[in-house]
Order: C-alpha cells, then sequence, then structure tokens
C-alpha cells in the first residue's frame, strides 16, 4: 500500500502505485497518476490530468499539472505527462497543455532545479537540467542532454539542440544549435560545448569535426543557406554534424548568430 502521511490529501479518484510516498499536507489531484517508486516530499501539489511515470521525486512547494498561464486558456482536458527518474526541486512549476486534448511533455531523468518554470506544451527530451529560476515560455522543445543555466529565459516556440550549452542570467528568442555553447541577451553562440560533448562520450573525431561547423556557420560572416551549403562541401558527413545540419535547416525561429568574421572557435 502507498505510504501517505495522514495530513495529505490524496483525492480518490488518483491512480497511485503501490508503494509511492507521499509526505504531510501533499495534495494529489482525482485525475493524476502516479507510478512506482515516486516520492511526494511534504506540501507539493500535484493536480490536473497529469501522469508520472516511475521513480520521479517532487519536492516541497513544487506545483505539477496546473493549467496553462496563458490568456488563451479555454478550459478543457489538457495534460502533463511526466516519465521515470526526474527530480522537481522546491518551487518548480510545471504548466498542462493550453489548447484542449494537448500536452506538455518531461522525458525521463531530467532535473529541474528550484524555482525553475515549465510553461504550457513544452517538451524536454531525457537528462535535461534547468538550474535555478531558468523559465520556459510555451511551445519551447529542449532536446537531450541539454543544460539551461541559471536565470536563463527562453521564448515560445524556440528550440535548444541536443548538448547545447546556454550560460546563466542569458535570454534567447532564437533556436540554439545542437552541440553548442550560448550566452547573454541573444548574444550569440560562443563555442562549442566541449566539455559537454567529452562528458557524452562524443568521438575526437566528431568534436573536431563540430568545430569546423561552429567555425563556418559563425565565425565567417555567411548567411545561413551559404554557411550549410560550405559545411556539406567540406566537413565530413558524420552523424553529429548531420544532426546539427538538420536542427537549423529545420528552424522556425531562426537560429542564433554570433557572426564575427575572422575569428576562429
Amino acid at each position: 500500500m502507498p505510504r501517505i502521511h495522514p495530513t495529505a490529501i490524496v483525492e480518490s479518484k488518483a491512480g497511485i502505485a503501490d508503494d509511492v510516498e507521499i509526505g504531510a499536507m501533499a495534495y494529489v489531484g482525482p485525475d493524476v497518476k502516479i507510478g512506482p517508486g515516486c516520492k511526494l516530499l511534504p506540501q507539493c501539489h500535484v493536480t490536473g490530468y497529469t501522469t508520472l511515470g516511475a521513480n520521479n521525486t517532487v519536492y516541497p512547494f513544487a506545483s505539477l499539472g496546473t493549467p496553462a498561464e496563458d490568456f488563451g486558456f479555454e478550459g478543457g482536458k489538457t495534460y502533463l505527462r511526466i516519465g521515470d527518474g526526474n527530480i522537481f526541486r522546491e518551487g518548480v512549476t510545471v504548466n498542462t497543455g493550453t489548447k484542449p486534448d494537448t500536452e506538455t511533455v518531461i522525458g525521463n531523468r531530467c532535473f529541474l532545479m528550484a524555482n525553475v518554470h515549465v510553461a504550457h506544451n513544452c517538451i524536454l527530451g531525457n537528462n535535461v537540467i534547468l538550474v535555478v529560476g531558468a523559465g520556459l515560455s510555451g511551445y519551447v522543445t529542449i532536446f537531450d542532454r541539454a543544460f539551461v543555466s541559471g536565470l536563463t529565459g527562453i521564448h515560445q516556440f524556440c528550440r535548444v539542440g541536443r548538448l547545447a550549452m546556454l550560460s546563466g542570467g542569458s535570454v534567447f528568442s532564437k533556436d540554439i544549435p545542437p552541440f553548442m555553447t550560448a550566452e547573454g541577451r541573444n548574444g550569440g553562440v560562443k563555442m562549442v560545448n566541449l566539455v559537454g560533448l567529452k562528458r557524452a562520450g562524443i568521438s575526437d573525431e566528431a568534436i573536431r569535426a563540430l568545430r569546423d561547423v561552429h567555425r563556418i556557420f559563425f565565425r565567417l560572416g555567411l548567411n545561413t543557406t551559404n554557411a550549410i551549403e560550405q559545411i556539406k562541401a567540406e566537413v565530413q558527413m558524420l552523424p553529429e554534424v548531420k544532426e546539427f545540419l538538420d536542427f537549423c535547416e529545420s528552424s522556425d525561429r531562426g537560429v542564433l548568430q554570433n557572426r564575427i568574421a575572422g575569428k576562429r572557435s
């Protein structure tokens, strides 16, 4: 049977796995489903049409599954779907989708530190880290193993590519390509995320290729079309290079630039 503190409020229709722990003064709404191994620490709030997979931990004052903070929200069933092994630290807020039958999605093994906000219809991949005070507007997509540093804000509909690193206190309204480090108020893509790539086991060959990609795309003053053509002509088409190009070619908001002619990565 679940271990539920007597002061917690768990609505009778909620679906709770047998080994879930729910702490003092926590709240679980009637349409919530919580998978095995989850721990809801005291005074957290899980509501709405929210589903948690296995082994998630929700810390005090975190709020999951509340309606979208959007003037366009008009009610209806909207969802929050959470995978396995995630950590939601104190004060985290995650909203459901804004239109009926839409959802916000968080993958597996993500770490959302204190006071992070994930707005409606965002999609987080696996192993994403959002540091204290980071904020995602609606419809933001964060790919696997991206790292968003503290107090960073991301505009709605933006994407952050796999293994990208965003520096603290930054604000972005453009897409951040995979494998790169960006900083400032749309200040630019500054370098390849070398530390992150090495920790992820990316090969030296691929890292060298990505350094060439960075030089061509961000340092030669080329427009996006010409930069992509030059990369295809000059850089070995390793999977990581193709991933970078596919991301840029599929961008709707445009890719953040840092074009300073003559400087090398």
